[in-house]
């Protein structure tokens, strides 16, 4: 049977309904009249098949202020310790995590070969110390790759959370990476596709070299 002869026969039968009600129970009428409205004419009033209105079987959307798309990618964990100049042990939700502070290098002071290790590398990882502590929070940010060949993290460290990530001056004065290229204790360095920060990296190395900070003078 076609639909529309469905629904023909099915809005006779509902005046039949209606036209008994009329004359038996003049008051009962507006109650059912107004039932069967609110049953046949639903969808058309906009309500899902729960009751909920239109649209309601969609993902829900989250309340609250809406997140920061720069910003969502930053994970905070908190200091546990420094290990050398760029490299850190942190907590993240109570577990702990090697990072390798990418983007940069500097001069070794803990390597298990004794003649790798340099006084820059010693001033290196006491200018780290000077910046984090223990109990600190930080925010990491990743960039293409997670970990390296040791298994440790590989993140931009961020000593604010910036407003804008991708800013060099939030570089240069929030992220320790960024800070300690700008002071002088690390070099800049690409490491494969972890690229997301050269540039402005490379510019604050430049301008350290040619201010002579911290121990840019034993680069070469």
């Amino acid at each position: 049977m076609g639909d529309a002869k469905r629904d023909g026969e099915g809005g006779r039968a509902m005046r039949r309904v209606l036209d008994g009600l009329v004359l038996r129970h003049p008051v009962v009428t507006v109650v059912a009249a107004l039932a069967l409205v609110l049953a046949v004419g639903g969808g058309a009033a906009g309500l899902g098949p729960d009751g909920l209105g239109a649209g309601s079987d969609r993902a829900p959307v989250a309340s609250g202020a809406p997140g920061d798309p720069d910003g969502a990618a930053l994970e905070q964990a908190t200091v546990v310790r420094v290990v050398d100049g760029d490299t850190l042990v942190v907590s993240i939700d109570g577990r702990e995590e090697r990072v390798r502070l990418i983007g940069i290098d500097c001069p070794e002071s803990v390597a298990p070969e004794p003649e790798r290790n340099t006084p820059e590398g010693e001033d290196a990882a006491a200018f780290t110390k000077s910046l984090v502590k223990r109990g600190d929070a930080v925010w990491l940010e990743r960039d293409e790759n997670d970990v390296d060949q040791y298994g440790r993290l590989l993140r931009y460290v961020w000593l604010e959370e910036p407003a804008s990530p991708d800013d060099a001056g939030e570089i240069g004065e929030k992220m320790l990476n960024g800070v300690l290229v700008r002071e002088g204790y690390a070099q800049a360095r690409r490491y494969g596709d972890d690229v997301a920060h050269a540039s402005a990296l490379e510019t604050l190395g430049r301008e350290a070299s040619g201010a002579g900070r911290g121990v840019s003078g034993s680069w070469g």
